[in-house]
């Protein structure tokens, strides 16, 4: 590939990661839970009926497991934010690869004028 070809790629993405809106790492899943009070539903030994479902944020950062319990009026921003992430790791993987072609481009093109010298 090209090397003006690649910076170009490389200064698109830079634009759109600028377009990223607010974001966040993880996934969101439902939970239900067992309250275990003795009597309630959750505990019933024939039909037991579990609490929720609950909204449920899990993600890693700084190599630490968190898990965050998200309120219903909040589930559609954080779902937002979740796909803002996705773009931005999308992009970012994007421009590795072309900075790491455009690295090596730079690299075999110098090895070929050395060459060439010879």
């Amino acid at each position: 590939m090209e090397l003006k070809k690649i910076k170009k790629q490389i200064e698109s993405i830079k634009r759109r990661l600028l377009k990223v809106g607010e974001m966040r790492p993880g996934s969101l899943s439902r939970q239900y839970s067992v309250c275990g009070k003795k009597n309630c539903r959750c505990v019933d030994p024939k039909k037991p009926k579990k609490h929720g479902p609950y909204n449920q944020l899990s993600y890693i950062h700084h190599g630490k497991n968190t898990s965050r319990f998200i309120r219903p009026k909040f589930y559609k921003q954080v779902k937002q934010e979740l796909v803002q992430y996705k773009k931005f790791k999308l992009l970012i993987d994007q421009w590795i690869e072309l900075a790491m072609k455009y690295s090596q481009e730079k690299i075999d093109k110098e090895k070929k004028m050395e060459a060439e010298m010879k």
